[in-house]
């Protein structure tokens, strides 16, 4: 080996690192992700320029700020959409329920088989009844559980699931005022838009429902 030969020494690299140039692209593409690299690259020792990485830590920051502050407005903007639409809907599962119900009321209580029959338990006019409490012995109830694909307390408990006022939804009650007028009330539901003030009124139409709010 020649004794006069020089040792050259391979150039120290002091530009920026491939990390930080990834934190950068990330930094506008994922800010969490950018901010993540940024961090790791700036905490490495490794004697290269930081700089880029400094840059995607602000930019990381800048947006992800920026997108916080715009993602609350929105949710401010929509979330009462939401809940207004949210109760439009279980208030319509309410009317629904009590229009089926009075539909089985009035089918049951005009049924021939049931008029005739010696059993027939049709209950009697003017009077509150509550849903829970119709005699499935008799053939009037029999016809009204099978309409409804349910037992009478069962129903109560299916209200309770799908209206807005849950558990306070209580109290599904009836009034045969006629023979062929049936009203169905749910004494506890926000059907009338007056959530926690006093509120009732008188049947929608004859042969319909009507609601209470309390």
């Amino acid at each position: 080996m020649d004794s006069n030969q020089t040792n050259i020494e391979a150039p120290v690299k002091t530009g920026p690192t491939g990390l930080s140039i990834t934190s950068l692209v990330f930094a506008f593409l994922c800010p969490p992700v950018g901010f993540i690299l940024s961090i790791i690259d700036l905490i490495r020792k490794h004697g290269r320029k930081k700089f880029l990485s400094v840059i995607a830590l602000i930019v990381s920051c800048v947006i992800g700020l920026v997108a916080i502050v715009v993602a609350a407005i929105l949710f401010g903007v929509m979330a009462p959409q939401v809940a207004k639409y949210t109760e439009k809907s279980n208030v319509s599962s309410d009317m629904q329920l009590c229009e089926s119900v009075k539909t089985a009321i009035t089918t049951s209580m005009l049924d021939p088989a049931v008029i005739n029959s010696d059993n027939a338990g049709i209950p009697a006019e003017n009077q509150w009844i509550y849903v829970e409490d119709i005699d499935t012995s008799t053939d009037f109830g029999r016809s009204f559980e099978e309409m409804m694909g349910a037992k009478p307390y069962e129903i109560e408990q299916m209200m309770i699931k799908s209206s807005y006022m849950g558990t306070k939804a209580s109290g599904m009650r009836f009034m045969i005022s006629g023979a062929n007028t049936v009203i169905v009330e749910i004494e506890h539901s926000d059907s009338t838009g007056n959530k926690g003030r006093d509120y009732s009124n008188s049947p929608i139409s004859t042969y319909s429902y009507s609601y209470y709010s309390y």
